[in-house]
């Protein structure tokens, strides 16, 4: 999906912004239907991707989003999110249990919550939520009206993608390089930030492109990818051995130093 949503700096903000949104918003009606129908996990997971892909692109053209749009297109999306939330844990704690007389248990879990969880979609309409999203965003009374917003339209999409993604950056690197040290739900928020730091990057990716760009979202994937595995080891039935989340850790740590010298490849 990435790749279809990278956008071209000649772009004006409010239609880069529109670009993401519908493609987004399709990719979430897609694997929504794929949650309703089937026990594929995929199916949750890529649905919450394209939301967190969403919500980045509002944290990323805030200056030229009405704050109260913004909000309430925030609010909706993180709603459908932790809805969503439930389904993709469980689905976790099956795929990770290692004990065959815990997997039955689990199995039932899941699909008690996959019910609950399709029923509560079902309330919240959101086999409709592309077609509700095109409606909010056709007219223009989104966007941001000030002088601040109608100084950001005039500046272009490339000083709005250096600003965000340089808000996204710090945001990461104010967390250090010694994730040990981290609490673990200190972690958790880098390891969203990371997230948004990188659908940024992905969706301005045709902005500055070279070799720079390449080492740094090479060294940010793997950086997420440990992250991402050492949060699905605290998830585990089963406490992980000390030494596999020590292990993970200093491969967490190795990317990110890596990251960190890198550096911004938009400077």
């Amino acid at each position: 999906m990435s790749d279809k949503l990278a956008l071209a700096p000649t772009l004006r903000p409010e239609t880069g912004f529109r670009r993401i949104a519908s493609g987004c918003a399709k990719a979430f009606d897609d694997h929504l239907a794929q949650v309703m129908v089937s026990d594929d996990p995929e199916g949750p997971h890529r649905a919450r991707v394209a939301l967190r892909r969403f919500r980045s692109a509002l944290t990323g053209f805030a200056p030229v989003i009405d704050p109260d749009a913004r909000r309430a297109m925030t609010d909706r999306a993180r709603a459908l999110f932790r809805c969503l939330g439930r389904l993709r844990d469980a689905d976790v704690l099956l795929a990770g249990c290692v004990d065959p007389t815990e997997v039955a248990g689990l199995a039932a879990d899941a699909d008690r919550i996959r019910g609950e969880v399709r029923a509560e979609l079902l309330e919240m309409a959101a086999a409709g939520y592309a077609a509700e999203l095109q409606r909010r965003l056709k007219p223009d009374d989104w966007l941001r009206g000030d002088k601040r917003g109608k100084r950001w339209h005039r500046r272009g999409l490339p000083r709005l993608a250096r600003r965000a993604l340089d808000r996204a950056w710090e945001a990461c690197a104010a967390h250090g390089t010694d994730l040990a040290a981290l609490a673990p739900d200190v972690r958790h928020e880098l390891r969203k930030e990371l997230k948004t730091l990188r659908y940024l990057s992905e969706y301005f990716a045709l902005f500055w492109p070279g070799a720079a760009q390449d080492r740094f979202l090479t060294h940010l994937r793997a950086l997420q990818e440990s992250l991402g595995t050492l949060n699905d080891l605290t998830l585990a039935p089963v406490p992980p051995e000390p030494d596999t989340i020590a292990a993970t850790l200093a491969t967490a740590t190795k990317a990110l130093k890596l990251l960190v010298k890198a550096g911004p490849w938009w400077d």
